[in-house]
C-alpha cells in the first residue's frame, strides 16, 4: 500500500526521505497552506467562524498532487509538534479524510531515523489526537485577526497616519516606550568610592570601603581626609570558603534566543531560522521548546561524550535532573544535540549538510549547554579579608578557579566569582598602602532592551509564548516602532503616539497582566478547559468602541478643501467621520491628475503593461493600475549598495533579497529622518 508522509517544509521532506526510502513519498505543505484572507476582515462577527482560504496559486498545486498521492494511501501527518504545525496538520487532515485509507499523526522531536522510525510506528489516528491545540491557534489567529482589523484602522484616523495594533505587539511596543520614558526621565545622582590599593610580595589588590557606595558627600571627604596618608592596613579577618557554581539549564527557545544575541548579536528572528535549519537537518531537537526535561536516551548519550572528551572526573555521580515551570512544557524535550560526538565532529555534520558558519555557531552554542548542563560543579576558593585603616573597615575578596567542571566547555556566565588575585595573608599581618582613592560617580539609568533582554521580558510577563518572541519583535522592527541603535532598540515617535493613545482609548490591549491572562486562557482551550469562541468573543467585545471615533485631520482638512471648492456648507457634519466619509465619496474628484497619469505612463513603458483609456479617464482605476504595474516593476528591481547599507544598519538583512518590503522600510526609516 502506498504510504504518504506530510510535512511543512520541503528540506524536511527531503531529509526524512533518506531515512525512509522507497516505502514513503514525502510530502512538503510549504508552511500554512491556508490561512484568513488579506484582503479582508475573513471573521464572521456574529458567529466568529472563520473563512480559511488556500494561500497562493502555488499551494492550490501542491494540495492537489498531495490529494492525489493520498488516495487510498496510507497517510501521516507529521508538521511540528505545536499548535501551528498542528493547525497546517488539522487542515490537511480536513482535505483528505475522506480520500485516503488512514490519516494518523506523527510528532517528530528530532529529524533522525531511529527517532522517525519509531515515532512512525507510535503514530495514532488523526481524530484521537488533541483537537484542543486547533481550538487554540483558532482562538488565536481569530482573536488577533479581530483585535488588528477593528483597531489599527481606528487608531490610524484618530492619531493621523499608519498605525497597526496587536494583541500581543503592543504590549511589546509599551515595554520599550516605558523603558525609553524612564532613561529620559532619569537624573544621575552623585555617590562616593572610596578605595585603597594595596600591595603585598609584589602583588597589588584593591580593597573597598566597607560601605561600597557613600552617598554624603561630606562624609566620604571626611574619611579620605582622615586616612589619605596611612602607609599600612592591618588585616583583622581571613576568611576561606569553598564555592560551587552549577551549570545552568539546557536551552528552551525564550533562552536560546537571549543566548544568541548576548554572545553573537543575533536578532531572535535569525536564531529561530537558523535553528529551524539545524532541526530540520537532524542536528538538534525541536527548537520551539519552554521545557528544560531531557530523555533518559540524551542523558546516557551526553555521559558517555563527557566521559570520552573530559574524563571520569568532570561526570558527576547521578546525572542532573531538569525540571520545567509547566508540567505541560515537559510533554517535549529541552533543546539539545541529537548527535552525541565533539564538536569537531559537529562542524563536520554542518559542512556535509552544506550549513553556513552562523548555523554551525549557534550549534556550538547548543552543543555546549547540552554537554555542561550533565557535567560537575566549578569550583571556586573564595578568600574574604577585612582590614582597618585606622578605625575605618575595608574589605577584598578574591578567588581562585580550583576545578572547572562544567566551565571546560560552557563559560558564557556573567555571574562568574570576582577574578582579582590575593597573595598569602593571614591575620594580624600589616598590608602595604599604595594609594587610597576617593571617586565620585554617578547613578546611571536603566538600560534600553536588547532583543534578547525583551525577550527574557516578554517571557516573565507571559506576553507571547515560545513559538511567537521573535515574530513580536521582528513585526515591531518592520512596522517602524522600533529601530535598532547598536544592539539596543529603540522606540520611534510613531510607538509614542501610538502607547500615549492606547493608554488613554484602549488601556486593556496594553495591559502586561490581561494579555498574560489571555495566554493563559488559550493554554487552557488548548487543554479542552475553555472554549475558543468565548477568547474570541472577550477580544472582540473589547475591541468594539463604545465612543464616537474622532475624524482626523487629514480627513477634516481634505473634506473642508471639496467643500470650499463646490461651494458647500458642510460644519453641522464636522464632528460625524461617516457623514464626512459620504460626502467626500460623492464630491471627489472622479479624474486622475497630470502627475498621476504622467507617472502610470512611465511604468507602462518600463513594465510594458497595456495602459488603456478607460483607466486613464478615472482616478480609482489608475490607482489599480499603478499599484499592479509597481508590483510588476518591482520583480527586476535591484537594490542599490546604498540601500542595503541601509538595511544593514537597521539589523534588516532578511529584506535585502526582498525589494518590494526593503523599499517600503527605506521609505519609512527616510519620512522620520526628514521629519
Amino acid at each position: 500500500m502506498k504510504k504518504v508522509l506530510i510535512v511543512e517544509s520541503p528540506k524536511k521532506a527531503k531529509e526524512i526521505s533518506h531515512y525512509l526510502g522507497k516505502d514513503f513519498i514525502v510530502k512538503a505543505t510549504v508552511g500554512h497552506f491556508k490561512d484568513l484572507p488579506e484582503d479582508e476582515m475573513g471573521v464572521d462577527l456574529q458567529t466568529y467562524q472563520p473563512k480559511f482560504v488556500i494561500k497562493s496559486s502555488n499551494h492550490k498545486k501542491i494540495l492537489s498532487e498531495i490529494k492525489k498521492l493520498s488516495q487510498d494511501a496510507e497517510v501521516y501527518i507529521a508538521t511540528d509538534p505545536d499548535r501551528e504545525g498542528y493547525a497546517i496538520g488539522y487542515f490537511m487532515w480536513e482535505e483528505l479524510k475522506k480520500k485516503a485509507k488512514t490519516v494518523k499523526r506523527a510528532e517528530f522531536h528530532e529529524i533522525t531515523k531511529d527517532h522517525i522510525v519509531e515515532k512512525i510506528k507510535e503514530a495514532v489516528d488523526f481524530e484521537k489526537t488533541n483537537f484542543g491545540l486547533f481550538n487554540a491557534f483558532l482562538g488565536r489567529r481569530v482573536g488577533d485577526r479581530i483585535v488588528g482589523y477593528t483597531l489599527s484602522p481606528i487608531a490610524s484616523r484618530e492619531i493621523g497616519g499608519r498605525f497597526s495594533v496587536g494583541r500581543v505587539q503592543s504590549p511589546a511596543v509599551r515595554l520599550i516606550v516605558e523603558r525609553e520614558r524612564e532613561i529620559l526621565n532619569f537624573k544621575p545622582t552623585p555617590y562616593y568610592v572610596l578605595t585603597a590599593l594595596l600591595e603585598k610580595d609584589g602583588i597589588k589588590f584593591t580593597a573597598l570601603y566597607e560601605k561600597q557606595k557613600i552617598e554624603d558627600k561630606q562624609e566620604a571627604e571626611k574619611i579620605y581626609q582622615d586616612i589619605k596618608d596611612e602607609k599600612t592596613a592591618a588585616v583583622e579577618k581571613v576568611e576561606k570558603k569553598q564555592i560551587k557554581q552549577s551549570p545552568k539549564p539546557p536551552f528552551t527557545t525564550s533562552t536560546l534566543q537571549q543566548s544568541a544575541n548576548s554572545v553573537y548579536r543575533f536578532p531572535p528572528e535569525k536564531t529561530m531560522m537558523l535553528a529551524q535549519d539545524l532541526f530540520e537537518s537532524g542536528l538538534i531537537t525541536y527548537h520551539r521548546t519552554d521545557s528544560t526535561r531531557l530523555s533518559d536516551q540524551a542523558i546516557t548519550g551526553i555521559r558517555k561524550l563527557i566521559e570520552k572528551e573530559f574524563g571520569k572526573e568532570y561526570l558527576p555521580k547521578n546525572p542532573r535532573v531538569y525540571k520545567s515551570k509547566n508540567t505541560q512544557a515537559d510533554a517535549h524535550e529541552a533543546i539539545r544535540i541529537t548527535n552525541f560526538v565533539p564538536l569537531k565532529d559537529q562542524e563536520a555534520l554542518v559542512k556535509e549538510k552544506g550549513l553556513s558558519e552562523d548555523h554551525f555557531k549557534l550549534l556550538k552554542l547548543i552543543y555546549e549547554r547540552t554537554v555542561a548542563c550533565q557535567m560537575e560543579d566549578a569550583v571556586f576558593e573564595r578568600t574574604n579579608i577585612t582590614l582597618k585603616i585606622k578605625n575605618h573597615t575595608f574589605k577584598a575578596s578574591g578567588s581562585i578557579l580550583k576545578f572547572k567542571g562544567y566551565k571546560a566547555v560552557y563559560d558564557l556566565e556573567e555571574d562568574d566569582e570576582e577574578s582579582q588575585s590575593l597573595p598569602k595573608i593571614e591575620k594580624n599581618q600589616l598590608i602595604n598602602i599604595q594609594s587610597i582613592n576617593l571617586e565620585e560617580k554617578f547613578t546611571k539609568p536603566p538600560a534600553r532592551y536588547t532583543e534578547g533582554s525583551l525577550v527574557k521580558k516578554l517571557e516573565e510577563l507571559g506576553i507571547g509564548r515560545p513559538s511567537t518572541y521573535a515574530t513580536i519583535i521582528k513585526t515591531i522592527k518592520e512596522r517602524g516602532y522600533v529601530v535598532k541603535e547598536g544592539s539596543s532598540l529603540k522606540p520611534t515617535d510613531l510607538a509614542f503616539h501610538l502607547v500615549d493613545y492606547l493608554n488613554q482609548k484602549y488601556n486593556w490591549v496594553i495591559d502586561y497582566n490581561f494579555t498574560k491572562k489571555m495566554e493563559e486562557f488559550l493554554d487552557k482551550v488548548e487543554e479542552n478547559k475553555k472554549d475558543w469562541k468565548e477568547f474570541v468573543k472577550h477580544l472582540h467585545q473589547k475591541s468594539v468602541s463604545t465612543t464616537r471615533s474622532k475624524v482626523s485631520k487629514k480627513m477634516l482638512d481634505y473634506a473642508k478643501d471639496l467643500a470650499k471648492k463646490h461651494g458647500k456648507d458642510i460644519d453641522a457634519i464636522l464632528d460625524d467621520p461617516q457623514k464626512l466619509k459620504e460626502f467626500i465619496n460623492d464630491h471627489a474628484d472622479k479624474k486622475p491628475s497630470e502627475k498621476q497619469i504622467t507617472y502610470a505612463k512611465s511604468l507602462s513603458e518600463k513594465t510594458g503593461l497595456p495602459l488603456t483609456e478607460k483607466e486613464l479617464s478615472d482616478k480609482k482605476l489608475l490607482t489599480k493600475w499603478i499599484n499592479k504595474a509597481k508590483k510588476e516593476a518591482l520583480k527586476n528591481y535591484q537594490l542599490s549598495e546604498k540601500q542595503k547599507n541601509v538595511l544593514i544598519k537597521y539589523g534588516r538583512e532578511d529584506l535585502i533579497e526582498k525589494p518590494a518590503e526593503a523599499l517600503k522600510f527605506i521609505a519609512s526609516k527616510l519620512k522620520r529622518f526628514k521629519k
